[in-house]
Order: structure tokens, then C-alpha cells, then sequence
């Protein structure tokens, strides 16, 4: 598990993350989501181990954070540095020896659907996929992704998504940021929701999106058609008792779940946008 407890990080007088805590287990994916600015990248560098924070404490399976650990971690920054003048075996080969690890590059590329070609070749989803696997060339456990699906086009966007939730059906952790809440909702089963460096939610996406679902009741009662709007279940069920006992009778039930972006900027208190 990644335990993570009241984590600070200041730059001079300004707090760029300011107390927050999550956890992760094996197998799950958590979505870091907020406005830029929020604290999701620093809160990222600070799980790869690339800054210190200046309170609180990251723990990866009960034990504190220390170089060691850096070894089961693949970190995946907002912006790809590549070596353009290399072919993606020979970088990925050259990074293998500097971990020192054999690394299964073939199907690596097989998997991620990347030629070998120069990198200077490659399209801006291609380097994205070169960045990946070479996060993935020492199996870690944990991933810390930012931004993996920044900018791309859908349909490699989209299986960047599926090789991150095929990564957490394998056992590994996965922490990632994006503002694409389409694939957040697709993948992800956690959801810490950030806005100036706070946490303003955290806990199971699926909670998250029910917290908001609406229930419109259609009903006859006294030969007259009505309608209401609920927003619990526990509700949804007196209602129905009450309009039983007073003669009448349900007629429809249809449930809206809104789409995250709508909860989210309802959590950030911005406007929502409209289906």
C-alpha cells in the first residue's frame, strides 16, 4: 500500500500542497484531478522521490520513503525527454543498462505498438508510449504517472487508459493526474479532487459520482401525475413508502448519474458544465 499523511510542500512563503492525505492499495488506480496550480505535480514528484517535502510522510508497504525505494517506482513526467538522434530499442537498451536490469524491449514494443524507429521520427503519441515503456523497463510496483494522456489524440489516449488499467489488474499501483475526466473516469477507482494545494475529496470515484446522483420520480396520487427529484436513496425509498400508504402508486424511476466533470466543478465551485 502507499500511505500518504498531511504531506506539505512550500516554495518560499507559498504552499504548494497544504496537508493532504490518500491511500492506495495493490491493483488500484487513483486520479489525481484540479485546476493547474493545484499541487497534483508537486504531490507527484514528491511520490517519485524527486523533491522532499517539507511535512508529513509518504510510506510505500509500511515503510517510510527512502532512496531504496525510488527502485520500485516508474515516473512518468508531464514532459517527454528524449534523445532524438536514438532509436527507441537503443534508448530504451541505454536506459536498461543504466538501471541495470534485463528488460523484455521487443515486448515492450509489441505491447505499446511503437517501431523502432528514430525517435526524431515519431509522432507526439509514439514519444509519449517511448516515455512509458521506459518507465516500465524494471517491472516497478508503483507507477506515478503525470499527465499520461496529455494532449494526445483519442485513440491513443485511449490506450494509454487500457495499458494503465491492464498495469492495475496485474497487482502494481498507480497514481496519476489528468484533466481529461473522461479516462479518469474510466480508470480510475480512487480520486483525490485538488485545489489550492488541498485535498477536497478523496475516497472511491464510484462514491464520489453516486453522492450526486439524482433520482426522478414519476407518481399518480389522488388520480394526478407528479413528479419529484431525490438525491438519496434512503429518501428515494421513504417517498415510495409514502406515496403507498397514501393510495398512490410509482410509476418511474429513472436514476441520473452525472458525468465527473459536473461533479467536479460543483466540488471546485465553478460552473458546471451542461450535457
Amino acid at each position: 500500500m502507499l500511505e500518504v499523511r498531511n504531506l506539505f510542500k512550500r516554495y518560499g512563503s507559498f504552499e504548494a500542497v497544504k496537508g493532504i492525505s490518500f491511500s492506495v492499495r495493490r491493483g488500484e488506480v487513483l486520479g489525481l484531478i484540479g485546476e493547474n496550480g493545484a499541487g497534483k505535480s508537486t504531490t507527484l514528484k514528491i511520490l517519485a522521490g524527486l523533491i522532499r517535502p517539507d511535512g508529513g510522510e509518504v510510506r510505500y508497504f509500511g515503510k517510510d520513503f527512502d532512496e531504496e525505494m525510488k527502485r520500485i517506482i516508474g515516473y512518468l513526467p508531464e514532459i517527454d525527454a528524449l534523445y532524438d538522434n536514438m532509436t527507441v530499442s537503443e534508448y530504451l537498451n541505454l536506459f536498461a543498462d543504466i538501471y541495470d536490469v534485463r528488460a523484455d524491449i521487443d515486448g515492450l514494443l509489441e505491447r505499446l505498438n511503437l517501431p523502432d524507429k528514430y525517435i526524431s521520427d515519431l509522432s507526439k503519441g509514439m514519444r509519449r508510449k517511448v516515455s512509458i515503456a521506459r518507465t516500465l523497463l524494471h517491472d516497478p510496483e508503483v507507477l506515478v504517472y503525470d499527465e499520461p494522456t496529455g494532449g494526445l489524440d483519442p485513440t491513443t489516449s485511449l490506450s494509454i487508459a487500457e495499458l494503465l488499467r491492464e498495469l492495475a489488474e496485474r497487482g502494481k499501483i498507480i497514481v496519476f493526474s489528468a484533466h481529461n475526466m473522461y479516462y479518469v473516469e474510466r480508470i480510475a477507482d480512487k480520486v483525490v479532487v485538488m485545489k489550492g494545494g488541498k485535498a477536497l475529496y478523496f475516497g472511491s470515484l464510484e462514491e464520489l459520482i453516486g453522492q450526486n446522483t439524482i433520482y426522478k420520480v414519476e407518481y399518480t396520487i389522488d388520480g394526478r401525475k407528479e413528479s419529484v427529484k431525490l438525491f438519496e436513496v434512503e429518501e428515494l425509498l421513504d417517498f415510495a413508502e409514502k406515496v403507498r400508504k397514501q393510495g398512490g402508486k410509482i410509476i418511474e424511476i429513472e436514476r441520473e448519474v452525472p458525468r465527473l466533470e459536473n461533479v467536479y466543478f460543483s466540488l471546485i465551485g465553478r460552473k458546471e458544465i451542461k450535457a
